[in-house]
């Protein structure tokens, strides 16, 4: 009897699993592995496969992953520090892999890795840059240089970085030791919904309520458009994030007895959410891709995003790019007095659900982990 070949051996490491479009995108890239690679997690936590699965609309089977985690702390210093520790840990655990994987950013694994960029932060000074304008907050300060002193020296080596979109690609190519490839995110793509005549003619805020995300800017869009003449409502639903922030949102829409705020959504409701609502809007001006505008997109919803950000590539049509909040409710009073607009609109809406379909997403991934392979075999035998 032929012994079975034994499979190559995958880690991949992501600090904390939120439940966020990073983490989606991370599950995505886990179940294209498991397809050739058995695949072990390192984590600090908050890995917990149904919700997970659910999130990201992936089926991996419990038992079929290996979770190896890390400590877990969130208080200054100390969570700082546990941050530096797993960090510093990635050579010496790594090391026993075929291949190593960082799951939502550039970490220091010191061989060639697959690097998943999901977002503007996938580089300590990127996020500095963007985020904060060039000016970390005190905390954030003392929590880097506490992380950086925990994790040691910075070891790099060449390896393939994947983002998300071609924006990031462009922003992140500077920091990235080796070339940068686009693989935009899988999206199970949500039922069809309502036919455009039975949809309510309300816009939805669809996501992680955080600073980030601008819901405040959403609010005052559909506030000017409202008094311009616009007759719909506006419903906000996603999980809290910042809870200071997540308060001072609650508290602007207890003021305005035209916008609802649901919880997250999951299963049938979601899909009902998804499939009802005629318009969609998104504020944030740092969106790497837009796990969250590609759903709404993929249910028919005409999405108005902000130009120049990862979304344009989901969103191609630019009577649906707004450079500031007066010119979205421009659009949005435009597009609801025009219903020739708006069912042209909604056709190119419903024509991304195969764009970013899994099965293109796992070919990729899977292609991209291959040349990793190619890069480690090439190291091994110019290596004395």
């Amino acid at each position: 009897m032929t012994p079975a070949i034994p499979r190559p051996q995958a880690i991949v490491a992501h600090g904390i699993w939120g439940r966020g479009g990073a983490e989606a995108a991370a599950m995505w890239v886990v179940s294209a592995l498991q397809e050739r690679f058995d695949v072990t997690i390192f984590t600090r936590g908050g890995f917990d496969l149904e919700n997970l699965n659910q999130l990201a609309g992936t089926a991996i089977v419990p038992g079929t992953l290996k979770i190896q985690t890390a400590r877990v702390e969130s208080r200054l210093p100390i969570g700082a520090l546990a941050a530096g520790r797993f960090l510093r840990a990635l050579y010496r655990v790594g090391g026993s892999y075929d291949l190593r994987v960082s799951a939502s950013g550039i970490l220091p694994w010191g061989r060639p890795a697959l690097n998943i960029l999901s977002s503007i932060d996938c580089d300590p000074d990127l996020a500095t840059q963007n985020w904060h304008g060039g000016k970390l907050p005190l905390k954030m300060r003392l929590s880097a240089l506490a992380q950086r002193a925990a994790s040691g020296p910075h070891r790099s080596d060449k390896g393939i970085y994947v983002a998300n979109s071609e924006w990031l690609a462009s922003r992140c190519s500077a920091v990235c030791n080796g070339p940068v490839e686009v693989i935009h995110p899988a999206v199970v793509a949500p039922s069809l919904g309502l036919s455009w005549e039975d949809r309510d003619d309300a816009v939805l805020v669809f996501g992680r309520i955080s600073p980030e995300k601008r819901v405040e800017a959403c609010i005052r869009i559909v506030e000017r458009a409202r008094a311009a003449g616009f007759g719909g409502r506006l419903v906000i639903a996603g999980p809290d994030g910042a809870s200071d922030y997540a308060l001072w949102i609650r508290a602007m829409a207890a003021a305005r007895d035209w916008v609802t705020i649901l919880p997250g959504q999951a299963g049938a409701d979601r899909e009902a959410l998804l499939g009802r609502m005629r318009y969609g809007l998104n504020a944030c001006l740092y969106e790497a891709f837009g796990i969250s505008t590609a759903e709404l997109a993929g249910a028919g919803a005409i999405v108005l995003v902000p130009q120049d950000t990862g979304q344009s590539e989901i969103v191609t049509d630019p009577l649906q790019h707004y450079s500031n909040e007066e010119e979205a409710a421009e659009r949005l009073v435009a597009m609801s007095r025009d219903q020739a607009l708006q069912r042209r609109l909604h056709a190119g809406a419903l024509a991304t659900r195969e764009r970013f379909s899994p099965a293109r997403f796992t070919v990729a991934v899977q292609q991209a982990a291959q040349r990793v392979l190619s890069l480690e075999m090439e190291g091994r035998v110019s290596t004395p």
